[in-house]
């Protein structure tokens, strides 16, 4: 992986020294060395974590006519066939790299190069004969890519701290992103917490000219759910293992030491059991747990590790989530308010002590219905009678219904539409939180959603909310989650359920086969768990999903330290946070037990701290 930047001055030449500054801070993306290229008023730059061709993939990296230039951050994991078959419409290479792939397919198909390409990617080339910048972003959102742009400047970066050095930015806060926060715990594209950064959406392209113009924002890919009912459940699973083997191998190509995360959930443990059968020496895993009853699951981490006889490591992390709490603000730009990030953290910084590079399993969720919102919060919404009611309430309903219909209501997948999704602080809290003076700011904090929503009207109950959670949680909390946490440690992750091929075929599978009911409760990730069972048992694979959660609520309640530390970033005059928000609320929410809430005003307080 690595750290990628630009800057176009629209009123002068490219000043090298600002590129430094901005490769300066994002050295953790990239410790293996950097590199700039200037023309004119235009520049890129390149912070390397070396995995593939460690000598020759070094950036920015030109064709040998020297027109087009590349700054890029990623994996193809077709990269091999692409070169090939670039090499037979005429093109040479002078590396083995894929950053040299991605530059010689735009230099064939253009900014249509993006519809060939299968992995993770950010990057940026510049065209000196069209005098254009085109940056493009994956399919998924694996990659971050952040810009800027006024009537000064145009700039782009891996992530929004790199973008200070730059004097011409204005840095306002955008407060329909506060708010966005405040509801979801991230900030989705194109927003971001400032005025004037924005985020490139996943699978969309962009055209610059060098005079700092937008040209163009265009999308190249969207998931389709079309379910294929002519297979059986035998047909699926056989369909599945064979696609995700497929990827699991093709992500294994590397020049570095390499391992996977083991949380002991389905995914990860999926992943490891085939990583170990196409490895020749034992995979090392890495899992992070908790003193806390109830939060770890190093004993199904352990059950798996013994096996597929993994070289395995684990760590226990403690109650001490606010001293890391700077560090995680300082790397992640804006606020995010997803209290797995210290895992996540400690688990990057446990595989880094042994590895370059490490697989996950992250994204099995969004793709095969594993979530228990889908078991539990939407499925109260599939039958007409409220299914949390006991049976004789259910069978007198109906008729309660036909007599008072307003007091009584028929429950259908439309009731309330995408407002089931999940929001820490929902429209009557955050109307309550907010000052009076900004309260009528924010008509816009739910459009993203919305208008997802209203996109995928043609799909079946589930996969609306799969789609919801694809399009917005995954690439918004959970990717970015994993890649700021990683590269803070110059750790590589790659994420063998996000390969194009898997999602492609899992978007096709009917949601019976997903997810359905089993002794008399709804349980997803059907296909997934019935694979893993195979190898490891029913009991290991159909038991209770825990996720990868801190107890938070118990070291904000329980941990005097904590406790004072939590009011007094809260309450305290002149903390930032009192700029915004009426004090009585501050004082209602540091004095209740809603961990969830605490904790996003705790990285908001830090990261307004850290950003005056």
């Amino acid at each position: 992986m690595c750290g990628i930047l630009g800057l176009i001055n629209r009123k002068s030449q490219v000043n090298v020294e600002v590129l430094v500054e901005m490769l300066a801070l994002t050295k953790h993306r990239g410790p293996d060395g950097e590199g700039t290229f200037c023309v004119e008023n235009v520049g890129i730059g390149q912070r390397r974590l070396s995995i593939i061709d460690l000598e020759g993939g070094k950036q920015p990296l030109s064709n040998s006519e020297k027109t087009l230039w590349i700054t890029y951050n990623g994996e193809l994991y077709n990269y091999k066939k692409l070169r090939k078959s670039l090499q037979q419409k005429g093109y040479s290479f002078a590396t083995v790299s894929d950053t040299e792939v991605v530059l010689q397919a735009y230099a064939h198909w253009g900014k249509d190069c993006v519809r060939h390409f299968r992995g993770m990617f950010a990057f940026g080339i510049l065209d000196i004969l069209k005098k254009e910048l085109f940056l493009a972003r994956d399919h998924f959102g694996i990659k971050p890519l952040v810009y800027a742009h006024n009537s000064e400047i145009f700039a782009f970066t891996s992530e929004i701290q790199a973008l200070k050095p730059i004097s011409e930015i204005n840095w306002d806060i955008d407060l329909t992103g506060l708010d966005q926060y405040l509801a979801y715990q991230y900030i989705p594209a194109p927003n971001t917490i400032y005025r004037e950064v924005r985020k490139l959406p996943p699978a969309h392209y962009m055209l610059v000219s060098f005079s700092g113009e937008i040209k163009e924002i265009n999308s190249y890919w969207q998931l389709d759910f079309k379910p294929d009912q002519s297979r059986t459940e035998k047909d699926w699973m056989e369909a599945l293992e064979e696609t995700i083997k497929e990827s699991v191998n093709s992500h294994l190509v590397a020049d570095v030491p390499f391992g996977a995360f083991l949380s002991g959930g389905i995914d990860s443990s999926l992943v490891v059991g085939y990583m170990s059968q196409m490895m020749a020496k034992p995979v090392k895993t890495f899992s992070i747990g908790f003193e806390e009853e109830g939060y770890s699951e190093l004993e199904y981490a352990r059950k798996v590790s013994k096996h597929w006889g993994t070289d395995h490591h684990e760590a226990i992390v403690k109650a001490d989530a606010l001293s890391i709490l700077p560090d995680l603000v300082r790397h992640y730009g804006e606020p995010f308010g997803d209290s797995s990030a210290i895992p996540t953290y400690y688990v990057s910084q446990l595989a880094r002590k042994h590895v370059a590079m490490a697989l996950s399993g992250d994204a099995g969720d969004e793709l095969f219905a594993g979530y228990e919102s889908y078991s539990n919060r939407w499925s109260r919404h599939l039958s007409p009678v409220p299914e949390h009611l006991p049976a004789y309430k259910k069978g007198l309903y109906p008729l309660m219904n036909s007599v008072f219909p307003n007091k009584y209501p028929l429950r259908t997948s439309k009731l309330f539409d995408w407002q089931r999704y999940i929001q820490y602080y929902g429209p009557g809290e955050r109307s309550h939180l907010w000052k009076p003076e900004f309260s009528d700011q924010f008509t816009h904090t739910d459009a993203i959603h919305q208008k997802i929503w209203k996109e995928s009207e043609e799909y079946s109950h589930y996969q609306r909310a799969q789609s919801l959670d694809f399009r917005t949680y995954l690439p918004y909390d959970i990717l970015t989650k994993v890649d700021i946490a990683s590269m803070m440690h110059s750790l590589e992750v790659r994420i063998p359920l996000l390969d194009l091929r898997v999602v492609e075929l899992a978007s096709q599978i009917p949601e019976k086969f997903n997810i359905n009911k089993s002794s008399g409760e709804w349980i997803g990730k059907q296909l997934l768990k019935k694979i893993v069972a195979k190898d490891l048992g029913d009991e290991f694979a159909f038991r209770k999903k825990m996720g990868f959660a801190i107890p938070i609520q118990k070291w904000f309640g329980e941990t005097v330290k904590s406790r004072l530390e939590l009011k007094d970033r809260l309450l305290s005059s002149g903390n930032g946070l009192d700029t915004f928000f009426k004090p009585t609320e501050l004082e209602r929410i540091a004095n209740g037990s809603h961990s969830g809430q605490q904790w996003l005003l705790v990285f908001l307080q830090e990261w307004l701290s850290q950003n005056k």
